[in-house]
């Protein structure tokens, strides 16, 4: 994921590679997300590193994140599926494997209080629905920043996550 929506600026940017997301989660027993929400709450991390030479001000009241996966939360909800006939599941785990986390743990983790969007599809085919979405955003005074996510997965297991930082073409730096 590359390509930057027209009107807007690239601020930062990190992209990961995971062979297992779980490596990157932080669970706890008190809070569980879905590994692959980790993936991306690091590679968003990253990508707000990345912003060194255009630091991204203390806006959370106004930086919006979108999420494109096609897989989403699926590896958590297996697990709950299969542990269904033998236990009872944890209400901890049906909240960490809504799909709406791989959006929300970002947001939490960064106090954003911006608008949030989990597109369900593959980054390919959601670009141009995500790109209509952030130029909204920018335009209605929604967002000045938005973290703007891509999460596929690879022929080889692996999961992909890019993101890319952006605010409007002519907002102050």
């Amino acid at each position: 994921m590359t390509r930057v929506p027209p009107g807007t600026r690239l601020l930062g940017s990190a992209t990961l590679v995971a062979d297992d997301p779980a490596d990157h989660a932080r669970n706890k027993p008190s809070f569980y997300a879905d590994p692959v929400a980790w993936l991306v709450a690091e590679t968003v991390d990253r990508a707000l590193a990345d912003c060194a030479a255009a630091p991204v001000p203390d806006a959370a009241e106004d930086t919006g994140i979108l999420v494109m996966s096609a897989t989403g939360t699926r590896r958590t909800m297996r697990r709950i599926a299969g542990s269904v006939p033998r236990s009872r599941v944890s209400p901890l785990r049906f909240a960490g494997a809504n799909p709406g986390v791989l959006a929300g743990l970002p947001a939490l983790r960064h106090g954003l209080r911006g608008p949030s969007l989990l597109l369900a599809a593959h980054p390919d085919d959601a670009t141009p629905a995500a790109f209509t979405v952030i130029g909204g955003w920018f335009a209605d005074g929604h967002a000045r920043h938005v973290f703007l996510v891509g999460l596929c997965g690879s022929a080889a297991g692996r999961e992909l996550c890019s993101c890319l930082v952006l605010t409007a073409a002519g907002a102050d730096r």
